[in-house]
């Protein structure tokens, strides 16, 4: 069918190519989706070149310097193609451009517009303000609506979604800039909710979701609603094969969301619940609000819950004036808490923090030093706990391969997030497998095939 303009008042809109680079979390990668979306209804298509596209956007983070680097990187790129072509636009969204988008219009000369988390689903007139003239703006306004309601969008053809439930944060940890980025804690309803995956599942052939929020263990509060309630109620969407939910606050895990990862059919078998410290006062100047102790009773009441059950973790290495003592003690937490992974980072200064303005002694040495011992005691376990999988059959949604030396290898993730490599002639991309683990280190699984559902698949859980 042939491609034609769209018009929009007085502006025509031809056929355009829109490349859209992402940093950050799901979230972020969730919200790249709902772009795709908004801009197709005004002729945009994807490309995966930027000489290509005539729209450019970068989806920032500010979470972690490294992305912030990257961000930068390749925003100073873009400056040769603007020169080349001066119909090109160049647009930066997300948490960065929620914080520094003004400042980032007035340095960069290739941009065209900023525009935060909060207005990401205006991203339709912003594109039209630029078309039509305007030059050079930045919107960050926060939504002050009490309620929060959107229906998921997704472009990519896979069986996987991400599914925004809640936005924002109320914790105000010492090192986070994510309430400054995102807001206050708002939750969708339940029942939205159940509708918007059972459209995605019954029309668009979605088997896998993963419930997405800054803190989603604190979904539903200001609805009388909680987590625990909405994976019951998803539990029961026939055709949906996995739920999985991320990320979570330690300090919200309740008794009844702990009973629900031992009563759900499809809840995952792993869970990613960020401890970032092994100290109780490195804890304290976090503002975390719970103690070592605390958190290692939840592990215990979660593996009790649910014996199969796989915990993964996130620690921050040289958080201000951490003493080599309180560093210690980050080792033998990991030693308690027997962790299937961990993402590990030095700490890096988020402005406008409150960990910020803190005096610090430590060099970057220093943190370095540490993060190695850390990550280098983590590999030991890791390899002690991947090794236990050897000879178990796991199911795995084929997501993936590479040709090497004429062989196709597979990789699928398991239902606890483990990826396992196997080699098949076949097409299996999105087909769900029962493979049997044959070799597992500490940082890959190889398998062999023991079944294929095909990509359609009675309910595994009848």
């Amino acid at each position: 069918m042939e491609n034609k303009d769209i018009v929009l008042g007085d502006i025509s809109f031809p056929p355009r190519k829109v490349w859209i680079k992402t940093y950050g979390c799901q979230m972020n990668y969730h919200d790249s989706e709902r772009i795709y979306g908004q801009l197709s209804k005004l002729n945009f298509t994807k490309t995966e070149e930027q000489d290509d596209a005539d729209l450019l956007i970068f989806n920032t983070c500010s979470v972690r310097d490294l992305a912030n680097q990257k961000f930068y990187s390749h925003l100073g790129e873009t400056k040769k193609l603007k020169k080349e072509n001066k119909e090109k636009k160049i647009a930066v969204c997300g948490c960065m451009a929620q914080t520094e988008g003004k400042e980032m219009i007035k340095k960069y000369k290739q941009l065209d517009f900023a525009f935060g988390t909060d207005v990401i689903d205006s991203v339709g007139e912003f594109v039209y303000r630029s078309y039509s003239g305007e030059d050079k703006f930045s919107v960050n306004t926060w939504d002050k609506t009490s309620d929060y309601s959107i229906e998921t969008q997704i472009t990519h053809g896979t069986p996987q979604a991400f599914v925004n439930i809640i936005k924002g944060c109320d914790k105000f940890c010492s090192y986070c800039i994510v309430p400054f980025t995102r807001g206050r804690e708002k939750s969708r309803k339940i029942k939205e909710i159940v509708d918007d995956v059972r459209k995605l599942v019954d029309y668009q052939g979605i088997q896998e979701i993963t419930l997405l929020g800054q803190n989603v263990n604190s979904f539903g509060k200001e609805n009388s609603e909680n987590l625990a309630q909405l994976i019951s109620a998803l539990d029961d969407i026939s055709g949906l094969e996995l739920i999985r939910y991320t990320t979570s606050h330690p300090y919200d895990v309740s008794d009844e969301l702990i009973a629900i990862h031992g009563s759900a059919k499809k809840l995952s078998n792993h869970l990613h619940l960020p401890v970032q410290s092994g100290s109780n006062t490195v804890l304290q100047r976090m503002l975390r609000q719970y103690t070592v102790e605390h958190y290692l009773g939840l592990l215990e009441k979660l593996r009790k819950s649910n014996p199969n059950i796989v915990i993964s973790s996130d620690i921050i290495a040289g958080f201000p004036n951490e003493t080599e003592a309180e560093h210690r003690e980050t080792l033998e937490l990991l030693e308690k808490a027997q962790f299937d992974f961990i993402y590990s980072y030095a700490f890096s200064v988020r402005r406008g923090t409150k960990a910020a303005r803190m005096d610090d002694i430590l060099t970057k040495d220093i943190r370095g030093r540490r993060l190695r011992e850390i990550q280098a005691h983590q590999v030991s376990i890791q390899e002690k706990l991947r090794k236990q999988m050897e000879g178990k059959v796991f199911r795995v949604l084929v997501e993936g391969s590479n040709a090497m030396k004429g062989v196709t290898k597979w990789k699928g993730r398991t239902n606890c997030w483990r990826i396992v490599h196997f080699e098949s002639p076949e097409n299996l991309m999105w087909h769900w497998l029962d493979v049997k683990v044959v070799e597992a280190t500490a940082f890959s699984c190889q398998g062999e095939i023991i079944a294929d559902y095909g990509k359609n698949p009675p309910s595994l859980y009848q």
